[in-house]
């Protein structure tokens, strides 16, 4: 997946309809349970029915669940997962999904800004992830929806023999009114990153922002 839609949806596993993202701001009844970004597996029926975190830890879904977040059999999804364990079982109450952006040449680049909240890495290293705010607001136009992607800019060999990978991330806010915030997460895989470590670039809107990370 190059450039994708984002998405500001959290789907309730209890019910059809969606809320709010009331676990973000830690209200509701939901505020204590545990959030972690995750890789979701679907099985041949549709349903969710485990899950493996960024730490690395592999959890099986206690109730296995159909979600409009993860429509496809067979299929790995990227989302926060909101859950309460038991041993190697979780009982899931909500997920949130979460963009993959793939690195790649992108011919025109669009830096529009974000608030950046926060950029990390798991245990397991498979992925950069990203926390920003997104503006939004209601309009007519159809066409109008943000994109985001990440750039793979040059490859820079280091005096002392190691890469640097250089990223920036794509954000297109493709005439999409700027009334209010939402938060938004985003993934960036490492697997192909054939480099010691990543430079990424993000464009805030109280500057450019440079992350750096040993991969």
């Amino acid at each position: 997946m190059g450039i994708f839609l984002i998405s500001h949806v959290l789907f309730l596993i209890s019910e059809t309809s969606c809320t709010q993202d009331a676990y973000e701001k830690g209200e509701g009844d939901y505020s204590q349970m545990t959030a972690e970004m995750a890789d979701g597996y679907t099985s041949s029926e549709k349903k969710v029915t485990r899950f493996v975190t960024d730490d690395g830890e592999e959890l099986t879904v206690a109730t296995p669940f159909t979600s409009k977040a993860m429509p496809k059999a067979d299929t790995v999804y990227r989302a926060v997962f909101y859950y309460n364990k038991t041993g190697q079982q979780a009982e899931v109450k909500g997920l949130n999904t979460v963009g993959v952006a793939r690195p790649r040449l992108i011919d025109t680049l669009k830096t529009d800004p974000v608030h950046l909240e926060s950029v990390w890495m798991g245990k397991s290293r498979r992925y950069i992830n990203l926390s920003v705010y997104v503006m939004l607001g209601t309009t007519d136009d159809e066409t109008a929806k943000q994109m985001f992607g990440c750039s793979r800019d040059t490859l820079v060999h280091n005096d002392d023999s190691t890469r640097t990978l250089r990223l920036t991330l794509f954000h297109d806010q493709n005439d999409v009114p700027q009334y209010y915030s939402q938060r938004t997460y985003l993934s960036i895989p490492t697997e192909d990153m054939d480099a010691d470590s990543v430079e990424l670039t993000v464009n805030t809107y109280k500057g450019t922002v440079v992350k750096r990370m040993k991969l």
